[in-house]
């Protein structure tokens, strides 16, 4: 069997090599291997392939690693069927240059062999030094690099090398894909409350250091000494998901767009950052989206959070429960219960913070997700929320919201709200999934901005210390009744057993006389304990507590708190749900959703109405239905619809045996995207397609924090002039006057455009001639084009043609011998001449050697069609041999400055068979 492999590999590198020796074009030259030993080597795995025609989806059989052009692929195989292999022009073993960026490629080809070069580089897991290189800062799997040039090859080629790319600014976008703020109503909050944005609030986000270059954070990040220095992409993904302002796009934007940044190094402490920090930038909100191990016992930081918490008050501390719901902890009372009491970090084990753990879609509790109990038999996380890659974005989503709750109390009474009255806000509205009170996985339920923010702007909450009684009226014809009791408890003693100090009591009772108390779950160590059902008691281990009544009586409604300490603050919030309530929660009024994508896109709303029902939409404002879903369970709330491609008003109906819910209106709209026609310093065009229904397109640029409107168009482009922000975004606006989605936030100079050319390249054809390909980003305000061609005495031109269009070919049928550059030269309106970046090809037309130039001053150039074992013999006219050299490469260069002037016999030898004798004279 290995010897079959091996013949098998010889006859697959004879056949590559018989391809070889076709001409070369300049995208061979940049990705093909060139080094003999290289190619002989068992480890190369890809092909530089190069195809007649577009191979269209039938290559990607084989394996597509990069497309380089519709005609060149770098693929995994070739092993091509005979259909696929008559379109094929050349295969060469690829080098790893398709691992990098075309611009640093470019920048390399600029640059001495033995000059330095410094660039980026992403790498994967390493298991062995990465050689060639300096490594001069990293940044998680972000390389500073420094390489001479001639070690690029070596340098790239390790497996532990991703990608490359020169340094540039600003940086790459990172855009939210997996996000869906819908699952937790932030969507239909924002739509409401459209005036609630976090405009008062300051963040701190306790990682390492997001990007603050990343347009989304634009002015509006803090700087502070307390700052990690280490960017990673895990802390832009929080910082967008609590804030993001949405310039990049409709993903990019957070539950408080509005809220200001600032950033604590966790890599410093795990204690919380002293008060002069909080004071300093006003920072009421704290997020930790991260963890260490199991660690149940109540340690120097779960005591410190306490402590801050409720010296402060107002500082709220949200921590994600931890990504290792499965393991069973080590030690303490839970040792050995996969699956329960394993929040990952001490300072989760904190009375007064809120910790949130991760649900999937369907809004119920994932299995990575940490569970509780705490480590005293507390209950851990108290809620969660949408995280289904888990629990950091749980977390992230839940600071946003209370970013948002913290923006509508100071905008409401002038002042920083309480941290237990922001986490009875959010434990109160949490939606019960499957009807469950409570468990040791998902807490008291699943985060809902909405109710959240509606509880807090209808003054449904209470206040109070010491022991204290309330009375509320609850109306007629309710279906479910909440009350949630929070405190900031007093830290208890170090490494302590139980950590509540205040034990107070929540008992409810209604106008009928019923008294409820709160529910609790067993704390037993076993799973037969942590997995029962809730069930109703008095709390002696809990700072929050929550009664619930099931249909309750109109009338008055008995809140009673009994504390043990007479000076213990606390808060009670409650609120109610109306019998056969229906509420659409997305699509929000007037929110535009993507239409025409290939993926579907969520449908949600909240009933508690028993019973299936029909799912149906109306893009003519309900003339007609368009049916989507027969005999759904209204309590199911989630539908994923592939919306049709249109730009159109739409409505959704929900209809039962005896009732339709319709939704308020809201928009359908294609994203569309925004291309570079030129960019030529001074001034630049944009443009997008046309989109029917519309009769006109706002064009927004980056102002000091936002996209914000830039012109009105009428046409499908925009003149822009140089000053401020290179990026812009574009929407349709509908014939009848509401706006369509907005484009991505676009930077018209980093989209491979420079002044009206994309590319120019140059391919050898059969006949030994060259065909030149020439793509333009737009022929906006050109007249001519020239095609050119170097010479001894410059350039001269080819031949010229009218810019009709943006696609152009020539076909030069007679070029010269040697190194060859062609070149674009363009002719604008205005009479500006503008000019590509030059091409080059190499061509032997009449042998199979070719050395230049001749006479020669520096260097000698030596141009072959096949490398095989070529060796360079230099003699001088008296027969001594001055210079012996292997030839590896299809140009090779030879340095002879320091030869005297005079006359040299070149010798070839292939396989040490003398091929060629070549007279060469050294100026």
């Amino acid at each position: 069997m290995k010897t079959t492999l091996i013949l098998l590999s010889i006859l697959l590198w004879q056949n590559i090599s018989a391809r070889q020796l076709k001409p070369s074009d300049s995208v061979s030259l940049r990705y093909a291997v060139t080094d003999t030993a290289v190619r002989s080597s068992n480890n190369l795995r890809y092909y530089l392939v190069k195809f007649n025609v577009n191979p269209g989806s039938n290559v990607q059989q084989y394996g597509v690693v990069k497309t380089i052009s519709p005609l060149h692929y770098i693929l995994r195989g070739i092993n091509f069927d005979s259909s696929l292999q008559q379109k094929v022009i050349y295969s060469y073993p690829a080098n790893s240059n398709w691992k990098a960026s075309l611009q640093l490629l470019q920048q390399l080809t600029a640059t001495a062999p033995t000059d330095s070069i410094t660039f980026q580089a992403g790498i994967g897991t390493v298991t062995s030094p990465i050689n060639y290189c300096s490594i001069r800062k990293q940044s998680g799997t972000v390389l500073r690099v420094t390489i001479q040039q001639k070690d690029w090859q070596s340098f790239i080629t390790q497996p532990v090398i991703l990608f490359a790319d020169r340094i540039r600014k600003p940086k790459g976008e990172i855009l939210i894909n997996t996000a869906d703020p819908s699952a937790n109503a932030v969507n239909t909050a924002q739509q409401q409350y459209p005036l609630i944005k976090g405009y008062h609030i300051t963040v701190s986000l306790k990682e390492d250091l997001f990007d603050t270059t990343d347009i989304d954070f634009t002015g509006r990040y803090l700087p502070s000494a307390a700052a990690a220095t280490q960017v990673t992409s895990h802390a832009t993904i929080m910082a967008t998901t609590i804030g993001g302002a949405g310039n990049t796009g409709a993903k990019s934007l957070g539950a408080a767009p509005q809220v200001k940044f600032v950033s604590a190094d966790f890599n410093t402490t795990l204690l919380p950052e002293d008060a002069a920090y909080f004071q300093q930038y006003d920072i009421t909100l704290q997020n930790h989206s991260y963890g260490t191990g199991i660690e149940n016992y109540y340690g120097l930081e779960a005591v410190a959070y306490d402590e801050q918490v409720y010296t402060t008050d107002t500082i709220l501390h949200v921590f994600s429960s931890g990504n290792i719901g499965t393991e069973a902890p080590a030690t303490g009372t839970y040792q050995g219960l996969a699956g329960y009491a394993n929040l990952s970090g001490t300072f989760k084990q904190a009375k007064n913070v809120l910790v949130i753990g991760g649900t999937d879609d369907s809004l119920h509790a994932i299995s990575l997700s940490s569970g509780g109990p705490a480590y005293d038999g507390r209950v851990k996380p108290e809620i969660v929320a949408f995280g289904i890659d888990g629990t950091s974005g749980a977390a992230a989503i839940t600071s946003g919201v209370a970013a948002l709750l913290l923006d509508a109390y100071r905008q409401q009474y002038g002042k920083a709200p309480s941290a237990a009255l922001v986490k009875a806000l959010m434990i109160n509205s949490a939606v019960k999934v499957n009807h469950v009170p409570l468990s040791h996985k998902g807490g008291y339920g699943s985060l809902h901005a909405l109710a959240a923010l509606n509880t807090l702007k209808a003054g449904q909450f209470l206040t109070g210390k010491g022991s204290q009684h309330f009375t509320v009226t609850v109306p007629p014809g309710m279906q479910h009744l909440r009350v949630t009791l929070c405190w900031n408890d007093p830290p208890a003693v170090l490494n302590t057993d139980k950590a509540l100090v205040n034990d107070l009591d929540l008992v409810v009772t209604d106008s009928q006389g019923h008294t409820y108390a709160p529910w609790i779950l067993s704390a037993g160590p076993s799973v037969d304990s942590l997995s029962a059902a809730a069930r109703r008691g008095r709390d002696s281990l809990n700072n929050v507590e929550q009664v619930t009544i099931d249909n309750p009586a109109a009338g008055t409604l008995q809140i009673q708190v009994n504390s043990p300490a007479a000076g213990q603050s606390f808060y009670v919030v409650y609120d109610w749900t109306p019998q056969k309530s229906f509420m659409w929660l997305s699509p929000g009024h007037k929110e535009v959703l993507l239409s025409g994508e290939t993926l579907p896109l969520p449908i949600r709303w909240q009933s508690n109405i028993t019973g299936k029902g029909d799912l149906s939409y109306s893009i003519d404002s309900g003339s007609t239905w368009q049916s989507l879903s027969k005999q759904l369970s209204a309590e199911q709330g989630l539908y994923y619809w592939f919306v049709p491609n249109t730009f159109s008003a739409a409505l959704l109906k929900f209809t039962t045996t005896d009732t339709s819910f319709i939704s308020d209106t809201f928009y359908l709209s294609p994203r569309l995207p925004l291309q570079t026609g030129y960019d030529c310093g001074d001034s630049a065009f944009i443009y997008w397609p046309s989109q029917d229904n519309a009769t006109a397109y706002e064009v927004f640029q980056l102002g000091e924090q936002y996209l914000t409107p830039y012109k009105l168009a009428t046409d499908t482009f925009q003149l822009l002039t140089t000053g401020g922000s290179p990026y812009f975004a574009v929407n349709p606006i509908h014939k009848d006057g509401w706006a369509g989605l907005k484009s991505y936030g676009t930077n018209y100079k980093l989209q491979g455009t420079g002044c009206y050319f994309k590319s120019l390249l140059a391919d050898v054809t059969a006949n030994n001639g060259v065909l030149l390909s020439l793509s333009l980003g737009t022929s906006y305000q050109l007249k001519h084009l020239y095609w050119e061609r170097s010479s001894s005495n410059g350039y001269i031109t080819l031949s010229d043609e009218a810019v009709t269009g943006t696609e152009f070919t020539h076909l030069d049928e007679t070029p010269p011998q040697g190194l060859v550059y062609y070149r674009a030269r363009l002719l604008a309106d205005n009479g500006k001449v503008i000019y590509s970046d030059p091409a080059a090809v190499y061509l032997l037309n009449n042998s199979a050697y070719l050395f230049f130039p001749n006479p020669v001053h520096n260097t000698l150039q030596i141009l072959s069609k096949e490398t095989a074992n070529l060796e360079l013999h230099m003699y001088d006219m008296s027969g001594r041999l001055l210079l012996k050299r292997a030839l590896y490469s299809q140009v090779e260069s030879i340095t002879v400055q320091d030869l005297p002037a005079g006359v040299y016999n070149c010798v070839l030898f292939s396989n040490g068979k003398k091929v060629l004798v070549k007279k060469i004279v050294k100026e």
